[in-house]
């Protein structure tokens, strides 16, 4: 299914946490860029007063964009903003499979609960709304896709869950494990790398005390910042919580050819959502944390 065909309210806060994450993440990289190279430049500043003027400033720049990132809260913004998301996307795969809690045999009495719903998700996450205002807001709540699944025939409503949801999501998972244990062994990799230049620029120091400009200040601030960089995206965590969801789907997914009518489709649409809704709760617990 397209994003156009869920809920507007799903849109708009899956928009602003992409942009959160965006603005974080850049952030960090330019606090970064600006003190390894304050700290490279006051490396050489005996040589020329210039120099430790270019540096003080580097090094203030530095300070307000932290101070700006701080202030805007794109971390707290970023996290409350997917777990809303990740909530309202289960809420609407129950409702399309008329699965609890949309499970009355009246579509509109559904639909209504559903509606209910979202204006609970609006209620508990009313200090992100400007976050989620904009275009989106004009969009429907209930699509016209929702209704047409909503509507359709048990057999019609159990492949497209199976396509759209299912096998999307495990796929989801699967890909995003093998990246983040790839991005976390290569920025080890990248750290031991610098390490060992900062070891074998102090042995130089050692040897040859009269070499200047050894960089070892700037190689400690950039361990330090790939440090920060490993924490800030979780590399570790995430491949093992998005590797061990793969697997528990994969054992969900072995379940469907046991699917033989409305009630067992919602009975299994249930223990999917279960596992999906792991996600959400994770990233309410890391905004909460």
């Amino acid at each position: 299914m397209k994003e156009e065909d869920f809920p507007a309210l799903y849109g708009a806060s899956d928009a602003a946490s992409k942009t959160a994450q965006a603005n974080l993440l850049l952030s960090y990289k330019a606090n970064a860029v600006l003190l390894i190279t304050g700290a490279a430049t006051a490396l050489v500043s005996t040589m020329t007063t210039w120099l430790a003027v270019i540096s003080a400033i580097f090094f203030i720049a530095s300070l307000l964009v932290y101070i700006h990132a701080q202030y805007r809260d794109f971390q707290s913004c970023w996290y409350q903003t997917r777990a809303l998301a990740e909530s309202v996307k289960t809420a609407t795969w129950r409702l399309m499979m008329a699965a609890d809690p949309f499970s009355s045999k009246d579509d509109e009495s559904n639909v209504t609960a559903f509606r209910n719903l979202l204006m609970e998700f609006l209620q508990d996450n009313r200090g992100i709304g400007e976050h989620i205002s904009g275009d989106w807001s004009k969009q429907d709540q209930v699509t016209t896709r929702m209704r047409e699944v909503l509507a359709s025939s048990y057999n019609a409503k159990k492949q497209c869950y199976l396509k759209h949801r299912i096998e999307d999501q495990r796929a989801w998972y699967a890909t995003r494990a093998i990246e983040n244990r790839n991005d976390s062994r290569n920025y080890f990799f990248l750290l031991c790398g610098v390490y060992a230049f900062a070891i074998v620029l102090l042995l130089v120091r050692i040897g040859a005390p009269g070499i200047p400009f050894l960089p070892i200040d700037v190689l400690a601030v950039m361990a330090a910042s790939i440090i920060g960089w490993k924490q800030l995206r979780r590399f570790d965590e995430l491949a093992s919580a998005y590797g061990l969801t793969a697997h528990e789907v994969g054992i969900i997914q072995s379940r469907y050819d046991m699917v033989t009518d409305q009630e067992s489709l919602c009975a299994f649409v249930s223990d999917a959502e279960n596992a999906f809704s792991r996600e959400h709760t994770q990233w309410a617990a890391r905004r909460d944390h």
